[in-house]
């Protein structure tokens, strides 16, 4: 008869229990994760916020951010048309043709002879117009004026966050940030009285409507929010900061380092679902423009202005993260990668080259960055190196 088989309850190990759901350690562990996830998060809203808090409070900042668009053509070619259409509605070349030969003369022939002459001269008149206001949008002194517009648009946001709103620019109920074309215009009919069209002096010296810098719908309603992220922004980095550490402190005996890494991947994460929002936001831009004065390619180079230098900032925090993963899991854990970089020394070594030329062409990182980077992968690649050597042991030598 084959003897039964028993089971012990006794567990396999007596040196070794289990960890009971209320052990202090378990969960220090989970609230270190916490922490660490937090930490990560509260990062990147950090670099969100100074970005745009800084824009919201700073003038010259804003000014600096917006003045370089001018020289996009495609903003070019949108303003220029705006403000061509607005000097040619106010100068009637077909009647002022029709009502300059009525004055000289009223024979019918001569009255023929206008209908003819006046919408071929009021054509040309037009072209020489867009012509004018081409050059005019593109030179120095317009940049100038368009520099100035933007300043008192910025100055507007400035007073509406102040509750001191008033000014030369506006924000419309739809959040639209619009500017005078009064002062284009003015240097746009002077070029073209310096060029001898006469009809340029019907044009008044308050001419001129709105120009839509960018469209930010909910704005206006939003602005006691705007009052309140510059204060938030300089909050972040520190509850950033304290979390980071916080995660760490709490994080048991031979954790800490994995805590690193928790909160390097929270920000990588957080960091490029940031990058990917701005992406849709942009493309909402271009495609709100469309049933807009504005041209969806003048509106996504505005957007580009204003989203590029956030988007390029995320890209170095998520390429920072993903770097420090990577030092801190192999910091923690060398027996694990170790031998296998050892045996594949040379895929190690061309990976980390590789990663240094896509980070030296990655469009919006910063120079620092890119900089940091390459140090730290030349260090790998020296530190690989390094490792290879030392362990090729010469041969013994033979026994005598």
């Amino acid at each position: 008869m084959a003897p039964s088989t028993q089971y012990s309850s006794s567990p396999a190990s007596p040196g070794v229990t289990a960890p009971s759901p209320g052990d202090p350690a378990r969960w220090r562990r989970i609230s270190s994760a916490v922490l660490a996830v937090l930490a990560g998060l509260a990062l990147v809203a950090a670099v969100i916020a100074g970005y745009a808090g800084s824009l919201v409070s700073n003038t010259d900042r804003y000014v600096a951010t917006i003045g370089p668009v001018i020289q996009d053509q495609a903003v070019q070619d949108d303003l220029s048309g705006q403000i061509s259409d607005q000097i040619t509605s106010r100068m009637d070349i077909s009647s002022s043709i029709q009502d300059a030969v009525a004055e000289r003369s009223d024979t019918r022939a001569a009255q023929g002879l206008a209908s003819v002459l006046g919408p071929r001269i009021a054509e040309r008149t037009n072209t020489l117009v867009e012509q004018t206001v081409s050059k005019a949008v593109a030179s120095q002194a317009f940049a100038a004026i368009w520099t100035d517009a933007n300043r008192a648009a910025h100055q507007v946001l400035v007073r509406a966050v102040e509750d001191d709103p008033g000014g030369i620019a506006s924000i419309a109920e739809n959040g639209n940030v619009s500017i005078s074309t009064t002062a284009m215009i003015a240097e746009a009919k002077s070029r073209l009285l310096a060029q001898g069209v006469g009809v340029a002096s019907a044009i008044p010296d308050d001419a001129g409507q709105d120009y839509t810098v960018f469209s930010a719908p909910g704005l206006a309603s939003a602005i006691s929010a705007l009052d309140a992220l510059g204060r938030v922004a300089a909050l972040l980095p520190w509850a950033a900061f304290l979390l980071a550490a916080g995660a760490v402190l709490l994080a048991p005996a031979g954790r800490r380092l994995r805590s690193g890494i928790i909160f390097s991947l929270s920000s990588a994460g957080a960091a490029l679902a940031a990058v990917l929002a701005i992406r849709v936001i942009e493309q909402g831009i271009v495609n709100a423009a469309g049933g807009s004065a504005v041209s969806p390619e003048a509106a996504a180079a505005v957007s580009s202005a204003f989203l590029g230098p956030l988007s390029g900032a995320l890209r170095s925090v998520l390429v920072l993260a993903l770097l420090a993963v990577g030092v801190l899991y192999a910091a923690g854990h060398p027996s694990r990668w170790s031998g296998w970089a050892m045996r594949h020394l040379r895929i190690c070594q061309a990976c980390a080259a590789a990663l240094t030329v896509l980070v030296l062409f990655l469009p919006g990182i910063a120079a620092g960055i890119v900089l940091g980077v390459a140090a730290v992968m030349v260090a790998a690649i020296i530190v690989l190196e390094v490792m290879a050597r030392t362990q090729q042991t010469p041969a013994s030598p033979a026994a005598a």
